[in-house]
This record gives C-alpha cells, sequence and structure tokens, in this order.
C-alpha cells in the first residue's frame, strides 16, 4: 500500500510528499520528478508510476521512495528555480559544487545545500541508502547515466525509450543530484530527459513499464 508523508515544506512553503511504493524493508530506489518547475512532464511520469503502482506493488522486490513534485514553487510559477531563485540541481552538497554559474536560472545558491528541498533529499538518501536513484525532466531527450555503475540500470529504462544513452547531458553539471550521487555517495544514478511538451500517454509508454520493471526485479 502507498504511504503518503511530508518529506519537507519548500522555500515558499509549499508542501513536498514522499510517497513509499512497495514494502519499506525492501532494498530502496528512489525515484525524482519536478526538480524543475518548467519541466512538468517529469513531476508527471512520476505521478503515473505512484497511480499505477497499487496494480503490481504486491509483487515489488524494492521498495519506491518517489517524489513527484520536488519542486512546488517552481512547478507553480513555471520556473526552473525554486522559490528563492536557486536551481536545486545546483545545490547538492557534491565535491564538485560550484558558487559559479552561466546564468541565473542556473544559479546554485549561496552555498551548497542551502535550500531546504535540498537537505531533505539528502537527508533521505543518507537514511534510505538506495541501490538506485532516478530523476525525470525534459529537454533533449535521451536516458543520461553518471558514473559506470549507473549504465545497466539507464539501459534497462532506454528499452521503450526511443532515443540515446548518453554519458553526460553536454555540460558540466556541479552540484547536481547525478554529481552528488556519483561523487559523494557511490550510488547509481540515471536522468530521464523526456521530450519537451510530451503527452502522458507517450511518456508513459516510453518509460513507464521500465520503472515498475525496476520495482518488480529490484537490486
Amino acid at each position: 500500500m502507498e504511504n503518503k508523508s511530508l518529506l519537507t515544506k519548500s522555500a515558499l512553503q509549499n508542501d513536498i510528499f514522499l510517497h513509499t511504493l512497495g514494502n519499506p524493508s525492501l532494498p530502496k530506489f528512489v525515484l525524482i520528478g519536478g526538480i524543475h518547475g518548467d519541466e512538468p512532464e517529469g513531476a508527471r511520469i512520476v505521478e503515473d508510476v505512484i497511480a499505477a503502482a497499487p496494480l503490481a506493488e504486491k509483487k515489488f522486490k524494492a521498495c519506491v521512495l518517489a517524489v513527484p513534485r520536488y519542486n512546488p514553487d517552481g512547478l507553480n510559477k513555471v520556473t526552473r528555480t525554486n522559490g528563492h531563485g536557486v536551481d536545486l540541481n545546483r545545490n547538492f552538497p557534491s565535491k564538485d559544487w560550484s558558487s559559479e554559474s552561466k546564468e541565473s536560472r542556473y544559479f546554485p545558491g549561496t552555498q551548497a545545500e542551502s535550500e531546504p528541498e535540498t537537505k531533505a533529499l539528502v537527508g533521505l538518501l543518507k537514511k534510505s541508502k538506495p541501490f538506485l536513484v532516478i530523476h525525470c525532466h525534459t529537454y533533449s531527450p535521451q536516458i543520461c547515466y553518471t558514473g559506470k555503475k549507473s549504465e545497466r540500470w539507464a539501459k534497462v529504462l532506454a528499452k521503450d525509450f526511443g532515443h540515446p544513452i548518453t554519458e553526460d547531458i553536454g555540460y558540466p553539471t556541479p552540484g547536481s543530484l547525478g554529481q552528488y550521487c556519483l561523487l559523494d555517495l557511490d550510488t547509481p544514478c540515471v536522468c530521464v530527459e523526456l521530450p519537451e511538451n510530451v503527452e502522458s500517454e507517450a511518456a508513459w509508454k516510453m518509460v513507464g513499464p521500465s520503472l515498475l520493471e525496476i520495482a518488480l526485479h529490484g537490486a
């Protein structure tokens, strides 16, 4: 049974919910959507996984910790950044975190882990010790994995995706979730970049069954 709980409050005091799918005693994988508020498709695919989970949950061999609307401030305002103007995917306390940014939309914050959203997710990752982290976005469509340990998971997700598997997004991302998983946690991390403006049904066909497959087969 799905268990919904409050993970934290956002910069603007919006609720951020954590959905626990499957038996909490099982190995964990973390699924994040809506890191960037101008990429709502990432939030919707995670919401669709949550909606589909009850049909298969009893067979799960992994517990899915799903946060569909990680950046509610940005999603509400259709902005990349959170309510403090911080790009949450540059705010993680990775060893390569940098205070520099080429544009304001990539502003990493005044310091690493300055934002309540980041603090909460870092805490969840440290506590749950997941075997895999997946975060869903929209950009040039690709399945982008961080570090060699992540490659096999990228291949699972790419089964029906129809777009390339890549080893990086094409430019440096210091302080990103992927870099934090790679450099600090040694945890596999895969970024799903859906096509912009993709319809929910099409997005589901691309990665929905593969996301459920990971839950069904576990680590």
